[in-house]
């Protein structure tokens, strides 16, 4: 009898290791950038699809990822200042070809990969995501920026919506990530 329990608590998870049915999207080291005069945030997306995300794609639900920024002075509460950005990605699998195609939904720019981990990989790498924010626009007051990453659940078939907005596979959690942006120097963001 203690063999058996000794032999249970072994095969039990680590607490630290993430479960398969926890969705892990999250941003890797945003950065802010100057691009002509324009600021953007160069950042890459980390992403595994829990189950139910992989199932919602097998039967030709696309799913999509967006990428939200927030623009605003940080003297001031008024949110007639604030300037939302938001970059979506749609994610769906096309079942005749077996390929997953990713959409750049803001340029209509799409792309085929033969098997999903290629799909992430290119997730994965690092892109610029601009806020709209001109350098003269800033008046030598400083701005807040701030970005996060979702699923976009409001884009799910309206049948979805209901169940998903609760369910822990559908939603990363992913806190706003704030930065503070004054004038540029030499092309850089401070």
């Amino acid at each position: 009898m203690v063999f058996i329990l000794l032999l249970l608590s072994a095969c039990r998870p680590s607490e630290e290791a993430p479960s398969s049915t926890t969705l892990l999207l999250s941003l890797v080291n945003p950065a802010l950038v100057w691009q002509d005069e324009v600021l953007g945030v160069r950042t890459s997306l980390a992403f595994r699809p829990t189950p139910a995300i992989l199932e919602a794609l097998e039967h030709g639900v696309p799913v999509t990822v967006v990428v939200e920024t927030r623009v605003h002075p940080t003297a001031g509460f008024l949110a007639s200042n604030d300037q939302t950005r938001n970059h979506r990605y749609e994610i769906r699998y096309l079942p005749l070809s077996e390929h997953y195609q990713l959409t750049a939904l803001k340029t209509n720019q799409s792309t085929t990969f033969p098997r999903l981990r290629l799909l992430l990989a290119n997730l994965s790498e690092p892109r610029l995501l601009d806020t709209q924010l001109r350098a003269d626009a800033l008046d030598g007051q400083s701005w807040q920026v701030q970005v996060r990453v979702d699923i976009d659940r409001a884009r799910l078939p309206a049948p979805m919506q209901v169940g998903v907005w609760r369910d822990r596979q559908w939603s990363s959690n992913d806190a706003w990530q704030t930065f503070v942006v004054n004038k540029p120097v030499d092309g850089e963001a401070e």
